[in-house]
């Protein structure tokens, strides 16, 4: 497929998901759309059998080029070269461990910013897959235009669901090393345009002991504070100490620090928040409960 034909790329990165990666491509390739789409897999030195796998699928579809690498270059390294790769005019996400489960979801999605000039990009609800056996929605009760402010905090919406301009990747690729790129591209495609929340379930998102949300370390959040100067100076309206106090919570809520780093980093984010009072006390309470209710 030439670049001319590809209106949406799909990226997906995917390090150690033997067990996932079958399911994530195949719901790649069973969308039924009109619109020409390729799928950039991102594959970061497993040492299982994650990229035998997709080299299997990359040998028989010509919809699929496979990125291998001969070292591990790490979570966001590997998210933006695989960005980086993708040609088309819209870019959705999908990572290795993750499915779409409505073979028309990329079409409503394009067909949306196709008819929506002002909108960057566009997400939707998702199912939350707890171990193979508990399911949920992701999240309910997500406002129907999302704002910048709506982005910091608890996510709406999982990444699984995004899809945007590819014009956005501009502001990504010199971003600096952080653990949640997917919040940082978030927060560019609403720099860009508005951003809509379609209430339609059409993904699952595994939640298991392997993935990075439940198994990062607290110097791995640590990095998400690399991204604060980097939004400031591409959107100098963003509310710069609002997402400090959050960030410093998600670190504070580590339990892989110790007591004192936790308390330490809590008190921060407490005192960051006053920079959106009154709001921030409610805010941090639901915070809270949120991360220890998973």
């Amino acid at each position: 497929m030439s670049k001319d034909e590809i209106v949406v790329s799909v990226c997906m990165i995917t390090y150690n998901h033997e067990s996932f990666i079958r399911q994530a491509i195949d719901s790649v390739l069973f969308q039924n759309a009109s619109i020409g789409f390729e799928l950039i897999i991102g594959e970061d030195c497993s040492t299982d059998a994650t990229r035998s796998i997709c080299e299997e699928y990359a040998n028989i579809h010509k919809q699929i080029r496979l990125l291998p690498s001969l070292k591990n270059l790490g979570l966001m390294p590997n998210f933006i070269r695989t960005l980086q790769a993708c040609h088309g005019k819209y870019t959705a996400i999908c990572e290795g461990d993750d499915y779409w489960t409505d073979p028309l979801k990329l079409q409503k999605q394009v067909d949306f910013l196709e008819t929506n000039s002002s909108y960057a990009g566009c997400a939707h609800q998702s199912m939350v897959l707890v171990d193979n056996t508990e399911s949920r929605l992701f999240r309910q009760n997500v406002p129907q235009e999302i704002t910048v402010t709506d982005l910091i905090g608890l996510r709406l919406f999982h990444t699984a669901s995004v899809v945007f301009r590819s014009s956005v990747l501009e502001l990504i690729n010199n971003a600096p090393p952080v653990l949640s790129g997917d919040r940082l591209v978030n927060f560019c495609i609403a720099f860009s345009g508005k951003f809509r929340f379609i209430d339609e379930c059409m993904c699952v998102y595994r939640l298991h002991d392997a993935g990075m949300s439940t198994a990062a370390t607290m110097d791995q959040m640590k990095l998400d504070l690399n991204s604060v100067r980097y939004l400031k100076k591409i959107y100098p309206a963003f509310p710069t100490y609002h997402y400090l106090s959050y960030v410093y919570l998600t670190i504070g809520l580590c339990k892989s620090g110790s007591v004192f780093q936790r308390l330490y980093f809590r008190f921060l984010s407490f005192l960051f928040s006053f920079s959106y009072f009154p709001t921030n006390i409610t805010d941090l309470f639901k915070q809270i409960g949120s991360k220890f209710s998973k």
